[in-house]
This record gives structure tokens, sequence and C-alpha cells, in this order.
């Protein structure tokens, strides 16, 4: 099959980690990809297996640039266009009503938008994901299919933490907490501060590791005041953006994800992968991928001392730690196998193609 991915993103975040993930797989299951993505982005600048096409395109809402694209999508023989992004659904809506293409979006957050009801299927990674789109974008329920996301595990495997703790100066034997996404109110890190804090009374020995932009910190309400604290302050690293998180997550002795709405996330899944243990509010995938205190720890939306519980646990207890890294890691593999996933897309792909 020739499959058009459409993608907006331009940085490294969750939805171009997965789209990366998603068209390696589908190469190696055999099927010709085209990449349609914005100049320089992270997503173009990867090693894809031969053979590869793509084509660039700052994807402006411009009648032209819309017909070139169109036009050398059509003329390359795409069989399917799958979406990922507010500006590549609208590329899509307008290929979808135009000429009946064959489109498929993938529903990488919630957000209210026109084009989500013009296409014949839209991947959910989570039901909570499919239930707001069938909600407030009127998708049929028969358009919906929830399909979780999936990480490289060949990629996931845990290395060296010393060396990542040296570059961040961690004591050797700090327990480390890691928190890997854009730092924003959505993501909520304010929250892994707060718990920190009441965490260090208990042990003095607690780190805290934060990767990801700090360009939104501002918009989080406390989060400056927080940072203020010497409790805080003296025991947490701002790692910034950075393109090996999965790395950085080596030096981690747990995942702490405390975001108000997720849909995936891919950290949860690169954590639990690796065998490093995850604590994280129930959102998105990590309400039926974590069974808690098995398979990690999937505490209530904004319940700080449930978390604060998880994380004290996980601290007394090393050999408990490591054993649900492990059935973490179990859990992925069986819930997530790229196999499985792939192939439940390839599924809706032939249903789409088929009815046009």
């Amino acid at each position: 099959m020739k499959i058009t991915h459409i993608v907006s993103h331009f940085g490294k975040n969750g939805v171009t980690s997965s789209c990366r993930a998603l068209i390696t797989a589908q190469m190696r299951r055999g099927h010709e990809i085209l990449l349609v993505g914005r100049p320089g982005s992270w997503l173009s600048s990867q090693a894809f297996p031969a053979p590869f096409a793509s084509m660039e395109t700052g994807l402006a809402t411009r009648p032209a640039e819309i017909r070139r694209v169109g036009y050398e999508i059509r003329d390359w023989g795409s069989d399917i266009i799958h979406c990922h992004g507010s500006r590549a659904n609208k590329y899509g809506m307008v290929f979808r009503i135009a000429a009946n293409a064959a489109v498929v979006t993938t529903a990488h957050s919630r957000h209210v938008q026109i084009p989500f009801a013009f296409f014949k299927a839209v991947i959910a990674p989570s039901r909570q994901t499919a239930d707001f789109h069938r909600r407030y974008n009127l998708v049929r329920r028969s358009r919906l299919h929830v399909i979780p996301h999936f990480v490289p595990l060949a990629e996931a495997a845990a290395g060296d933490a010393a060396p990542v703790r040296a570059e961040f100066g961690l004591p050797e034997d700090a327990f480390v907490i890691g928190m890997v996404g854009s730092i924003c109110r959505r993501k909520n890190q304010a929250d892994g501060l707060r718990i920190l804090r009441s965490l260090s009374k208990r042990h003095n020995n607690v780190r805290l590791l934060v990767v990801g932009s700090l360009e939104h910190a501002g918009e989080m309400p406390g989060w400056g005041k927080l940072l203020d604290d010497p409790l805080i302050a003296g025991r947490t690293v701002l790692a910034g953006h950075r393109d090996d998180a999965e790395r950085l997550m080596r030096a981690c002795n747990v995942l702490l994800s405390t975001s108000k709405q997720e849909e995936g996330p891919i950290a949860v899944l690169e954590a639990m992968a690796a065998a490093v243990p995850v604590v994280a509010y129930r959102t998105g995938q990590a309400v039926v991928l974590i069974r808690n205190g098995i398979d990690g720890y999937a505490v209530g939306m904004m319940d700080r001392n449930a978390a604060l519980q998880a994380l004290a646990t996980l601290i007394e207890d090393p050999d408990g730690a490591r054993r649900i890294g492990l059935q973490g890691q179990r859990r992925v593999r069986e819930l997530c196998s790229e196999d499985a996933i792939v192939a439940q897309v390839e599924k809706v792909y032939e249903t789409v193609a088929d009815g046009r």
C-alpha cells in the first residue's frame, strides 16, 4: 500500500515520535511511504529505510499550496492519506471533499475542529479521546477506532545512568524522578514540584529532572513561586527541550506524569518499555494500560497525595520498584506490540480505501 503521512508538528514531541514509530513499522511491513511535512522539521531529518519519499510544505491554507500538495500526492499514487495535527487535518479535509480521497486522521489532542466530521475514519489513542470527538466534533461512532500508541521496544533498552547523572550533577545515590514533556498548563508539572516538596521532607536524597521546553511555563499558575522554594529549587534540574529524552530517562528511578489531559502519552510508554516504573494521573492510555500497584501507579486526577504515597513506596521498596518496572515492560509488550497495533491501523486503511 502507498501511504501518505501529512504531519503538521515541527519539533520532537509525542506526535512526531509516534509518527516516526508508525512510519518505520509500516515500511518494515512492506508499505511505501510519502512524508509531507514542514521544512527542517525533526521528523523530516530522521533516517528511514529506503525506499522513502518526502516533500516539504509550510502547510499554509492557501488554495495554490493546497493544490500543489494535492497534485503531488495524487501523482505519487497514494492509496491512503493519514493526517497528524491541525494544519494537516485542514489539508485532509479539502482532499476528502474535493477529490473523495481516502483520508484518515489520528486524534492526537482534544480540540473542537471542523475537519474531524469529514474524515472517513478517526483513530483515537484512548477511549477518552474517542468519546470527546464523538461528542464535540460529531464523529460517528462507526468512524471512530480506538487504537493505542506504541513505541519501538528494541530502542527502549535501559542504559548506563551514570553519564546522564553526571551531566546534570545528580548524585549517584539520589532517587531521581523524571518528568518529560513541554512545561505548560496541560502537562501540569507544577504538581510535580508540589509533590517533590512534600516528598523531600521524608526523603532528603530525592531529585526531580524536568525535561521539556520552558516556552509556556509562565502560563502555569504557581510555577515561578514554587521554583523559588528552597526545598524545591535545590532538588530540581530543568533540562529544557531535548531530543534525547529517552536517553535521559535512563537516569530516572521513576517517571512522574501529572498531566491533566493526555491521549497517549508517549513518555509513559517509553518509560514502561524501558522498565522504568511510572506514577501517572489517570488520563488517556494510562487508564487501561496501568493496573495500579502492578504495572505502575495510576492515581486519580490531581490526587497529589496518592502520587506522593506511590513515590514513597517506590523509594522505600527498591526490589518492589524493580518488579513493577519489569511488569510494566511486559504490560506494554502485551497491549501495545508494534505488529498488533500496525495491523489494526492497516484494517482501518483498508476499510476507508474500499469505501471511497
